[in-house]
């Protein structure tokens, strides 16, 4: 009876590792790399798909910074 516990619980211990680490493979986060150069901005029709674009746009390493600024009726995103 002993013997099963420990083989089960070995088991449950295995379970949890893989399942933290499959979890922290999908987390994204913005490249280490050094800057890039500023590009020229894209403009959005909202504030929130201005910040959904550059949080995703880190997320998958394509920049390392960002920020939404309104420029009359548009939001520009400046990435660097």
């Amino acid at each position: 009876m002993k013997n099963i516990r420990r083989v089960l619980a070995g088991s449950a211990v295995g379970v949890i590792a893989a399942s933290t680490l499959a979890l922290g493979a999908g987390t994204a986060s913005a490249s280490p790399e050094s800057p890039r150069e500023p590009q020229s901005p894209r403009l959005f029709s909202s504030a929130l798909a201005c910040q959904t674009t550059g949080n995703t746009w880190a997320q998958q390493g394509k920049l390392t910074g960002f920020r939404c600024v309104q420029e009359g009726n548009a939001w520009a995103l400046y990435t660097w």
